[in-house]
C-alpha cells in the first residue's frame, strides 16, 4: 500500500489567539453586552432578542435607550453566540458545568466570528457563572489578552438585574457609521445618538442664550477637542440678507425641532 507523506509542520509556535483582530478600545464606541439566554421563552420562532422572556431581558428592555444602545451578543446554551436578530425556535437546554466545558473546549464551533465588533468600548457580561466563564473564554479567543476592564453581573438575580440596569443607564451615545475624515485625519461619522447627517435640528447656543434659535441641517458629527461636535449648515444674516453658512457646533447645542428648551 502506497503511503502519502504528510507535509512537514512548521517549527514556529502557533499564535495563542489565531485570527484574532486587534481590538481598538475607544470609549466613544458602543458598549458590548454579552447576555445569557433565559429559560423563559416564547412558544414560537422569533428573533433571539425577542424569544427570550426572562427577567434579565425584562430589565434590558426597560433600561436600553435608542440613542445609547449597546451591541448585543446572546450566549445560547444550545446554539452558542447569536446576533440579536437571529431567528431561532424555542428549545430547552441549560448551561450546566459540563455544557460550559464542552463549549470552551470547542469555541470556534460556537463563536460566529463575524458577529463580534473590532472596535469595542466598555464590555458587560450578564448571566450566571457558567455563562460568564464561556463569555470570558470567547473574548480571549476573539480578541486576545488586550481588553478593556470587564464588568460582570454577580450575586442573586435581583442584584444582577440591578447591575444590568445601572450599566445600561450609564451608557453614553456613541458615534456610528464613519463617512469620511477631516483634512487632519479626524474621522467623520453619520450619526451620534439621535443626531444624524441630513437631519434638521434646532440650534440654540447654551453660552449665548440671548441669541434666537435657528434651524440647522446636520452634515456630519465628529469628536472635537471639546467633545462631540456637529458640522451643520445654518442660515445667517449677512449684510441684510440670509446666507447659508457651515459651522461647527457642540451637539449639546442641538435639539430635536419639537423639543426646543424654553
Amino acid at each position: 500500500m502506497q503511503r502519502t507523506s504528510l507535509p512537514m509542520l512548521s517549527t514556529m509556535q502557533l499564535p495563542l489567539f489565531p485570527h484574532a483582530p486587534t481590538p481598538r478600545i475607544d470609549a466613544g464606541e458602543p458598549a458590548l453586552l454579552l447576555m445569557a439566554c433565559s429559560g423563559t421563552k416564547l412558544d414560537r420562532d422569533a428573533c433571539a432578542i425577542d424569544l427570550y422572556r426572562g427577567v434579565m431581558y425584562e430589565s434590558y428592555r426597560a433600561h436600553v435607550r435608542g440613542d445609547a444602545a449597546p451591541r448585543v451578543l446572546i450566549l445560547s446554551a444550545r446554539h452558542g453566540f447569536l446576533r440579536p436578530d437571529t431567528e431561532i425556535a424555542p428549545y430547552d437546554e441549560r448551561m450546566t458545568r459540563q455544557r460550559a466545558d464542552q463549549m470552551v473546549a470547542d469555541l470556534p464551533r460556537y463563536l460566529q466570528p463575524a458577529a463580534w465588533p473590532i472596535r469595542i468600548g466598555s464590555v458587560m457580561l450578564a448571566g450566571g457563572a457558567e455563562y460568564r466563564r464561556v463569555m470570558r473564554a470567547a473574548l480571549a479567543r476573539r480578541y486576545g489578552p488586550q481588553l478593556p476592564p470587564l464588568q460582570e453581573t454577580t450575586g442573586g438575580i435581583g442584584m444582577q438585574r440591578s447591575q444590568l440596569g445601572a450599566f445600561l443607564d450609564g451608557l453614553q451615545p456613541a458615534f456610528r457609521d464613519q463617512i469620511g475624515r477631516h483634512a487632519n485625519g479626524t474621522p467623520l461619522y453619520r450619526a451620534y445618538g439621535w443626531i444624524e447627517a441630513g437631519a434638521l435640528a434646532t440650534l440654540l447656543y447654551r453660552a449665548a442664550s440671548a441669541l434666537p434659535s435657528r434651524q440647522a441641517r446636520v452634515l456630519s458629527v465628529f469628536k472635537g477637542p471639546n467633545g462631540p461636535t456637529a458640522e451643520v449648515e445654518v442660515a445667517d444674516f449677512v449684510r441684510g440678507g440670509a446666507k447659508v453658512c457651515q459651522r461647527w457646533v457642540s451637539v449639546r447645542d442641538l435639539h430635536p425641532s419639537a423639543e426646543v428648551p424654553a
